[in-house]
């Protein structure tokens, strides 16, 4: 559950879509997105140290509605085929609601006013924040894409396929999840960064992790099997002949005694 309030500071775009190409649902309504003072913008490359906890949210004017919901989507995924590749919801928050008063946000790309979104009745997550942490296989760059979602009119059905599609985050698809929770036209704003493994990339076989730690370094030995000596079938009949013959000497001795 999260505790501390979190804000998306979102501005408009003209004639680029905020979300990456390809990416659907896709909207030319920037999504701005500060992890601290680290502005996460329009692409940029984070250090994944800094994308550790959930980002501040909120909105440059105030925006219709009384209830809204964030996602946060890795697109880049490595699969055993590349390369082509999976994706993996790292965050479904609904619940959130708009602050009525500006507040001044700084960040490395600058300071501006913001109408934050709250948490403020402490919902959990449908599907807790996961920090980003791409592994070393192709691809070592990965896009995490966020999209605000209006869900004022939502209904408890509506939000039920939410949490249920979140249940499962590997092969999450927001246009269908939205679509099917009768959100698809919902999408306020959306916004992506990168994240990148410094490699080198290992093969496919080694183990994917995008989260936590982050390393994945494949190893692997192979153990030589234990052989017992071959002995060729003369020898063996050399020997049996050396035992045979200190029987008999044996037995000789004491038949003289």
């Amino acid at each position: 559950m999260l505790s501390k309030p979190f804000l998306i500071l979102v501005g408009v775009s003209a004639t680029l879509a905020a979300t990456p190409s390809g990416f659907e649902p896709a909207t030319e309504s920037t999504l701005i997105v500060s992890y601290g003072t680290v502005a996460a913008n329009d692409g940029n490359v984070l250090e994944k140290a800094a994308t550790q906890t959930a980002p501040s949210i909120g909105t440059e004017s105030k925006v219709d509605g009384t209830s809204f919901a964030v996602l946060m989507i890795d697109l880049d995924i490595p699969t055993n085929n590349p390369p082509a590749t999976n994706t993996l919801l790292h965050w479904l928050q609904t619940g959130l609601t708009q602050s009525t008063t500006a507040t001044t946000i700084n960040t490395t790309s600058g300071s501006t006013s913001a109408f934050l979104f709250q948490n403020s009745s402490g919902q959990a997550a449908f599907a807790e924040y996961l920090g980003p942490s791409p592994p070393a296989r192709v691809p070592l760059s990965h896009r995490y894409t966020q999209i605000l979602v209006d869900t004022s009119d939502a209904t408890d059905d509506n939000l039920s396929v939410l949490q249920q599609a979140a249940s499962s985050r590997q092969g999450f698809n927001a246009s269908d999840v939205l679509t099917q929770a009768g959100l698809a036209d919902k999408v306020l704003a959306g916004n992506f960064f990168n994240v990148t493994n410094a490699g080198p990339a290992t093969s496919a076989n080694s183990a994917n992790s995008t989260t936590g730690s982050g390393s994945s370094r494949g190893t692997g030995s192979v153990t030589a099997p234990t052989q017992t000596p071959f002995v060729p079938a003369a020898a063996v009949t050399q020997r049996a002949s050396a035992v045979l013959l200190g029987i008999t000497m044996v037995a000789a001795l004491f038949m003289t005694l």
